[in-house]
């Protein structure tokens, strides 16, 4: 992902890979709402959609017994076009990824090992070999490790991986179930210290099952430590649904053990590190593969913006000030969930079963719940602290709407646009709402002005965002619904404000009124509107 977003903001980019060949295996498996509307912003989600599952629920069964579960439909979130958990195997994922790079002309460069890596102040040298044993040599300006949990990159530049292992260990599949359920929803069974869980992938002709391990075969060392037979995986997960099944045609199989790990910072001088490479973790809640998406979209832009446009080098630093809070979060809570669903075995096990069972009942009957539960799996309520590129104008009175630092939430337009319509395609966007309504001279004198922000800038765009009197006016984005007045703090008849939001979705700026100067000035700090170009004001 950091690739084909570097290459979108004019940044040539290299991407060498140890693995020979892309990878066939899901692993990875849940994409969650954020991470779709980062594909919907480069003209990706559709190829996404038209290969996975769409999951509107999870379930949650006791001993065999359906107890209740999240309803996504019932979360209230229409902020988002995707108010769903997205299945998808992340090969898939890589495959679309890839074939986005090879038309941006980018190739990966695959049986590359990393053997080691050298900076000064001007650049990195990157060494290693290809499996044909030839040396490579590569100078750069940069380097991404986002080369896994065993991370070359993260070893060569000194940074720790502190954490632990779990005590449990899995078995895991990709394969066909035949059972008396159906294969549309996700599905989570607890049956004393047996765990399973059930993933639609592709209908009923492929579906991710896992169960817990009680073989100790894990902890054994040599090839029964992660090779596994279909049947021993059948036998523990009808153990944990409390029914009969039946597993075939497996694509991929393993046991595998969990780990809770992260780095203490995601950058040394020239060289960072991002996705599993900097935090991993068991994979409750589904975050671990749209952490790492989000993780390159922080990066790509703040890199970009530094070597093409003259953006402050401090930019650089927000990338681990904004997104260390981020995984040590994600280590908390998938901890958390990990613990209590799977952690449990004897009479804690037993407890927890019997506590199960009222409290996934009474949170299927609370919509606030449902709400909660969707806003934290999805990722669309991470937000970033204030700084010297995140920061708030005398907008003391806008409280409604979100903040610098929050996410840009989708807003209707008028029937058939909205606000993802605007700030799509990863550059910086400019909105200029007016709830107030303007004449056509107001009109053109504001996007004129607006014109002056985005005039020779690569990368940014403006919009005002307005209802005119009479028709449709060219200068304006057509707008017959309060909803994206209502959804950005706009609640009085005359109310208007700036918005500036990041090319990772992200508000960076906001001010009531419409101050295009003041704006402006905020936009330097990114390379914009430099003392050789036209000022407004000036």
């Amino acid at each position: 992902m950091a690739a084909t977003l570097l290459k979108r903001r004019g940044v040539d980019v290299r991407i060498v890979d140890a693995r020979a060949t892309a990878s066939r295996e899901s692993r990875a498996f849940a994409m969650q709402a954020r991470s779709l509307e980062l594909f919907l912003s480069i003209g990706l989600a559709d190829a996404l959609l038209d290969k996975g599952v769409v999951n509107h629920a999870i379930d949650f069964f006791v001993s065999g017994r359906h107890v209740g579960g999240l309803d996504f439909d019932a979360a209230d979130s229409p902020d988002t076009p995707y108010p769903f958990i997205f299945m998808l195997p992340q090969s898939e994922t890589e495959a679309i990824l890839i074939e986005e790079l090879g038309r941006q002309g980018v190739r990966v460069e695959r049986g590359v090992q990393v053997t080691g890596l050298a900076q000064d102040e001007h650049g990195v040298e990157t060494r290693g070999t290809t499996s044909g044993g030839d040396a490579v040599h590569i100078r750069s300006a940069y380097v991404i490790g986002a080369d896994g949990a065993h991370s070359v990159v993260r070893k060569a530049v000194g940074l720790s991986f502190e954490g632990a292992k779990y005590a449990q260990s899995f078995l895991l599949a990709d394969c066909r179930v035949e059972w008396p359920l159906d294969h549309a929803r996700f599905r989570v069974f607890m049956n004393g210290s047996s765990i399973g869980l059930f993933l639609p992938l592709q209908g009923s002709s492929l579906s991710r099952v896992m169960a817990t391990d009680h073989s100790g075969k894990a902890d054994a060392g040599g090839p029964d430590a992660t090779t596994l037979e279909l049947g021993e995986l059948q036998a523990a997960l009808s153990a944990a649904a409390g029914m009969e099944l039946t597993l075939s045609e497996p694509t991929w199989t393993t046991r595998y053990r969990i780990h809770r790990r992260g780095v203490d910072r995601y950058r040394v001088g020239r060289v960072f590190v991002a996705g599993d490479a900097a935090h991993i973790h068991s994979p409750a809640g589904g975050q671990g593969m749209n952490t790492g998406l989000q993780d390159a979209a922080n990066l790509a832009w703040k890199l970009a913006a530094v070597i093409r446009g003259g953006a402050e080098a401090e930019l650089l630093d927000t990338y681990g000030t904004e997104r260390h809070p981020v995984g040590q979060q994600v280590l908390t809570q998938t901890d958390r969930l990990f613990s209590t669903a799977a952690g449990k075995t004897g009479w804690e096990a037993t407890l927890r079963d019997w506590l199960a069972r009222p409290a996934a009942a009474v949170i299927s009957k609370l919509g606030p719940a449902q709400h909660r539960a969707f806003r934290s799996l999805s990722e669309l309520d991470i937000a970033y602290g204030p700084s010297r590129f995140v920061e708030d104008a005398e907008a003391q009175g806008n409280h409604g709407g979100p903040r610098a630092g929050e996410r840009a939430p989708n807003a209707a337009l008028a029937r058939h646009s909205d606000v993802f319509d605007l700030i799509g395609g990863y550059q910086f966007s400019v909105l200029a709402l007016s709830r107030k309504a303007l004449d056509r001279d107001e009109t053109k004198r504001l996007s004129a002005q607006l014109g002056v922000l985005g005039q020779g800038a690569n990368g940014l765009a403006t919009h005002l965002v307005t209802r005119v009197p009479v028709g449709r006016d060219p200068h304006a984005a057509f707008v017959d619904s309060a909803d994206v007045f209502e959804t950005y703090g706009l609640t009085q008849a005359d109310d208007q404000a700036l918005y500036v939001v990041r090319p990772d979705g992200y508000v960076c700026w906001r001010s009531e009124g419409l101050d295009i100067a003041a704006c402006q000035q905020f936009l330097t700090r990114f390379g914009y509107g430099g003392s050789g170009e036209r000022r407004l004001g000036a």
